[in-house]
Protein backbone atom coordinates (compact mmCIF):
# COMPACT_ATOMS: atom_id res chain seq x y z
CA UNK A 1 0.00 0.00 0.00
CA UNK A 2 2.93 2.90 0.78
CA UNK A 3 3.79 2.30 -3.07
CA UNK A 4 0.33 2.93 -4.41
CA UNK A 5 0.09 5.60 -1.55
CA UNK A 6 3.38 7.41 -2.77
CA UNK A 7 2.36 6.87 -6.42
CA UNK A 8 -1.19 8.80 -5.54
CA UNK A 9 0.57 11.87 -4.15
CA UNK A 10 3.26 12.32 -6.39
CA UNK A 11 0.08 12.55 -9.11
CA UNK A 12 -1.88 14.95 -7.04
CA UNK A 13 0.99 16.98 -5.20
CA UNK A 14 0.33 19.71 -8.14
CA UNK A 15 -3.37 19.66 -7.34
CA UNK A 16 -2.83 19.90 -4.21
CA UNK A 17 -1.21 23.25 -4.16
CA UNK A 18 -3.52 24.75 -6.87
CA UNK A 19 -5.95 24.09 -4.00
CA UNK A 20 -4.65 26.14 -1.35
CA UNK A 21 -5.45 29.19 -3.06
CA UNK A 22 -8.32 28.46 -4.31
CA UNK A 23 -9.57 27.26 -0.38
CA UNK A 24 -8.15 30.76 0.99
CA UNK A 25 -9.99 32.37 -1.66
CA UNK A 26 -13.30 30.45 -0.57
CA UNK A 27 -13.01 31.01 2.69
CA UNK A 28 -12.08 34.80 2.60
CA UNK A 29 -15.48 35.47 0.76
CA UNK A 30 -17.57 33.71 3.60
CA UNK A 31 -15.34 35.34 6.30
CA UNK A 32 -16.43 38.98 4.59
CA UNK A 33 -19.63 38.00 4.69
CA UNK A 34 -19.66 36.78 8.11
CA UNK A 35 -17.14 39.33 9.34
CA UNK A 36 -15.69 36.39 11.19
CA UNK A 37 -13.14 34.12 10.69
CA UNK A 38 -14.42 31.07 12.22
CA UNK A 39 -15.80 29.25 9.49
CA UNK A 40 -12.34 29.93 7.52
CA UNK A 41 -10.31 26.85 8.20
CA UNK A 42 -13.91 24.71 7.84
CA UNK A 43 -14.01 25.89 4.62
CA UNK A 44 -10.89 24.95 3.89
CA UNK A 45 -11.00 21.74 5.14
CA UNK A 46 -14.07 20.50 3.64
CA UNK A 47 -12.96 21.72 0.14
CA UNK A 48 -10.01 19.79 0.44
CA UNK A 49 -12.07 16.42 1.28
CA UNK A 50 -14.61 16.93 -1.40
CA UNK A 51 -11.55 18.11 -4.11
CA UNK A 52 -9.18 15.08 -3.42
CA UNK A 53 -11.57 12.52 -3.44
CA UNK A 54 -12.86 14.09 -6.82
CA UNK A 55 -9.45 15.00 -8.59
CA UNK A 56 -7.87 11.49 -7.55
CA UNK A 57 -10.80 9.88 -9.50
CA UNK A 58 -10.27 12.64 -12.67
CA UNK A 59 -6.94 11.92 -13.03
CA UNK A 60 -7.65 8.10 -13.13
CA UNK A 61 -9.25 8.66 -16.62
CA UNK A 62 -6.27 10.90 -17.40
CA UNK A 63 -4.69 9.21 -20.51
CA UNK A 64 -6.04 5.59 -18.75
CA UNK A 65 -3.90 6.31 -15.90
CA UNK A 66 -5.70 3.91 -13.38
CA UNK A 67 -5.18 0.65 -16.05
CA UNK A 68 -1.87 1.77 -16.30
CA UNK A 69 -1.46 1.62 -12.93
CA UNK A 70 -2.01 -1.49 -12.38
CA UNK A 71 0.49 -2.78 -14.38
CA UNK A 72 2.89 -1.20 -11.94
CA UNK A 73 3.78 -3.49 -8.65
CA UNK A 74 0.25 -2.79 -7.28
CA UNK A 75 -2.69 -4.64 -6.27
CA UNK A 76 -6.46 -3.05 -6.64
CA UNK A 77 -6.54 -3.43 -2.50
CA UNK A 78 -3.75 -1.19 -2.49
CA UNK A 79 -5.22 1.13 -5.11
CA UNK A 80 -7.98 1.26 -2.92
CA UNK A 81 -6.37 1.61 0.38
CA UNK A 82 -3.62 3.78 -0.33
CA UNK A 83 -6.82 6.02 -2.51
CA UNK A 84 -8.29 6.56 1.04
CA UNK A 85 -5.33 7.26 2.80
CA UNK A 86 -4.62 10.49 0.06
CA UNK A 87 -8.50 11.86 0.58
CA UNK A 88 -7.37 11.96 4.27
CA UNK A 89 -4.05 13.43 3.84
CA UNK A 90 -5.09 16.10 1.65
CA UNK A 91 -8.21 16.82 3.95
CA UNK A 92 -5.91 16.84 7.15
CA UNK A 93 -3.07 18.86 5.44
CA UNK A 94 -5.96 21.88 4.59
CA UNK A 95 -7.00 22.03 7.85
CA UNK A 96 -4.01 22.11 9.34
CA UNK A 97 -3.18 24.70 6.47
CA UNK A 98 -6.06 26.77 7.32
CA UNK A 99 -6.36 26.61 10.96
CA UNK A 100 -2.36 27.72 11.27
CA UNK A 101 -3.45 30.44 8.38
CA UNK A 102 -5.69 31.57 11.25
CA UNK A 103 -3.34 31.52 14.19
CA UNK A 104 -1.14 33.93 12.08
CA UNK A 105 -3.93 36.57 11.29
CA UNK A 106 -5.28 36.35 14.70
CA UNK A 107 -1.43 36.74 15.91
CA UNK A 108 -1.25 40.00 13.83
CA UNK A 109 -4.02 41.44 14.49
CA UNK A 110 -3.64 40.84 18.21
CA UNK A 111 -0.32 42.76 17.79
CA UNK A 112 -1.14 45.49 15.45
CA UNK A 113 -3.78 48.01 14.02
CA UNK A 114 -4.97 46.62 10.92
CA UNK A 115 -6.71 49.04 8.41
CA UNK A 116 -10.84 48.55 8.04
CA UNK A 117 -11.30 47.39 11.51
CA UNK A 118 -9.69 44.19 10.59
CA UNK A 119 -8.55 44.04 13.60
CA UNK A 120 -11.02 43.85 16.20
CA UNK A 121 -12.47 40.89 13.50
CA UNK A 122 -9.20 38.95 14.15
CA UNK A 123 -8.17 39.54 17.22
CA UNK A 124 -7.95 36.78 19.70
CA UNK A 125 -10.88 35.43 21.38
CA UNK A 126 -11.56 32.08 23.33
CA UNK A 127 -14.86 31.84 21.85
CA UNK A 128 -13.73 32.56 18.18
CA UNK A 129 -10.72 29.77 18.98
CA UNK A 130 -12.98 26.78 20.38
CA UNK A 131 -15.75 27.84 17.59
CA UNK A 132 -12.91 27.39 15.13
CA UNK A 133 -12.01 24.30 16.08
CA UNK A 134 -15.73 23.22 16.74
CA UNK A 135 -16.07 24.22 12.80
CA UNK A 136 -13.28 22.75 11.56
CA UNK A 137 -13.66 18.94 12.78
CA UNK A 138 -17.36 19.40 12.06
CA UNK A 139 -16.37 19.98 8.28
CA UNK A 140 -13.99 17.29 8.41
CA UNK A 141 -16.77 14.55 9.45
CA UNK A 142 -19.06 16.34 7.01
CA UNK A 143 -16.09 16.13 4.50
CA UNK A 144 -15.42 12.60 5.00
CA UNK A 145 -18.78 11.66 4.73
CA UNK A 146 -19.42 12.98 0.95
CA UNK A 147 -16.14 11.33 0.55
CA UNK A 148 -16.67 8.33 1.52
CA UNK A 149 -20.17 8.52 -0.25
CA UNK A 150 -18.80 9.45 -3.69
CA UNK A 151 -15.38 7.89 -3.83
CA UNK A 152 -17.47 3.58 -4.52
CA UNK A 153 -19.48 5.32 -7.07
CA UNK A 154 -16.40 6.96 -8.54
CA UNK A 155 -14.36 3.07 -8.48
CA UNK A 156 -17.74 1.31 -10.13
CA UNK A 157 -18.50 3.67 -12.56
CA UNK A 158 -15.64 5.86 -13.35
CA UNK A 159 -15.25 9.60 -13.31
CA UNK A 160 -17.15 10.40 -16.46
CA UNK A 161 -20.31 8.01 -15.54
CA UNK A 162 -20.06 8.96 -11.96
CA UNK A 163 -20.25 12.90 -12.65
CA UNK A 164 -23.89 12.11 -13.86
CA UNK A 165 -25.05 11.49 -10.08
CA UNK A 166 -22.74 13.22 -7.50
CA UNK A 167 -24.39 16.31 -7.97
CA UNK A 168 -27.25 15.01 -6.97
CA UNK A 169 -25.93 12.93 -4.30
CA UNK A 170 -23.82 15.03 -2.62
CA UNK A 171 -27.23 17.61 -2.30
CA UNK A 172 -28.85 14.83 -0.96
CA UNK A 173 -26.14 14.30 1.64
CA UNK A 174 -26.92 17.99 3.21
CA UNK A 175 -30.71 17.92 2.55
CA UNK A 176 -31.79 14.71 3.56
CA UNK A 177 -31.04 15.66 7.73
CA UNK A 178 -31.96 18.86 7.04
CA UNK A 179 -35.64 17.26 5.73
CA UNK A 180 -35.89 14.84 8.67
CA UNK A 181 -35.89 17.49 11.02
CA UNK A 182 -38.22 19.78 9.90
CA UNK A 183 -40.05 17.18 9.33
CA UNK A 184 -41.58 16.84 12.85
CA UNK A 185 -40.13 13.00 12.97
CA UNK A 186 -37.82 13.86 15.87
CA UNK A 187 -40.37 15.96 18.05
CA UNK A 188 -41.46 13.06 20.03
CA UNK A 189 -37.61 12.23 21.22
CA UNK A 190 -36.92 12.54 24.29
CA UNK A 191 -34.69 15.28 24.02
CA UNK A 192 -36.24 18.48 25.94
CA UNK A 193 -34.97 22.03 24.83
CA UNK A 194 -33.39 22.43 28.65
CA UNK A 195 -31.32 19.22 27.55
CA UNK A 196 -30.55 20.81 24.47
CA UNK A 197 -29.27 24.34 26.07
CA UNK A 198 -27.23 22.32 28.50
CA UNK A 199 -25.59 20.38 26.01
CA UNK A 200 -24.81 23.83 23.85
CA UNK A 201 -23.19 24.93 27.13
CA UNK A 202 -21.09 22.15 27.41
CA UNK A 203 -20.01 22.43 23.58
CA UNK A 204 -18.95 25.88 24.50
CA UNK A 205 -16.45 24.75 26.87
CA UNK A 206 -12.59 23.84 26.10
CA UNK A 207 -13.78 20.48 27.13
CA UNK A 208 -16.83 19.79 25.24
CA UNK A 209 -15.18 20.96 22.11
CA UNK A 210 -12.72 18.73 23.05
CA UNK A 211 -14.57 15.93 23.29
CA UNK A 212 -16.97 16.71 20.30
CA UNK A 213 -13.66 17.09 18.25
CA UNK A 214 -12.67 13.58 19.57
CA UNK A 215 -16.30 12.42 18.09
CA UNK A 216 -15.95 14.13 14.88
CA UNK A 217 -12.54 12.71 13.94
CA UNK A 218 -13.55 9.24 15.09
CA UNK A 219 -16.94 9.54 12.93
CA UNK A 220 -15.23 10.46 9.89
CA UNK A 221 -12.80 7.45 10.31
CA UNK A 222 -15.57 5.35 10.47
CA UNK A 223 -17.33 6.28 7.40
CA UNK A 224 -14.34 6.65 5.87
CA UNK A 225 -13.75 2.59 6.82
CA UNK A 226 -17.12 1.92 5.99
CA UNK A 227 -16.67 3.18 2.34
CA UNK A 228 -12.98 1.90 1.69
CA UNK A 229 -14.62 -1.74 2.51
CA UNK A 230 -17.19 -1.14 0.01
CA UNK A 231 -15.00 0.30 -2.76
CA UNK A 232 -12.73 -2.94 -2.21
CA UNK A 233 -15.53 -5.32 -3.00
CA UNK A 234 -16.35 -3.14 -5.69
CA UNK A 235 -13.48 -2.66 -7.51
CA UNK A 236 -11.91 -5.91 -7.00
CA UNK A 237 -15.09 -7.30 -9.66
CA UNK A 238 -14.79 -3.68 -11.69
CA UNK A 239 -13.67 -4.81 -15.30
CA UNK A 240 -11.31 -2.07 -16.35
Amino acid sequence: MKRAYLIEMTVLKDYMRQLIPLGFFVAFCISLGMQSIVAAPAVITMLKFMMGSMAAAAYDEQNNWGLFRLTMPVTRRDVVLARYAVILTIGCTGMAIGLLAAAVLTGVASAVELPGGLSSILAFDPGTVLGMLFASFFCMFMGSAVASVITPVYFRFGQTKAAQYLPMMTVLIFIIPMLIIGSGVLDDAAVSMETLAELLKLIETPAGTAACMAVFAAASLVVLGISAAVSLRIYARREL
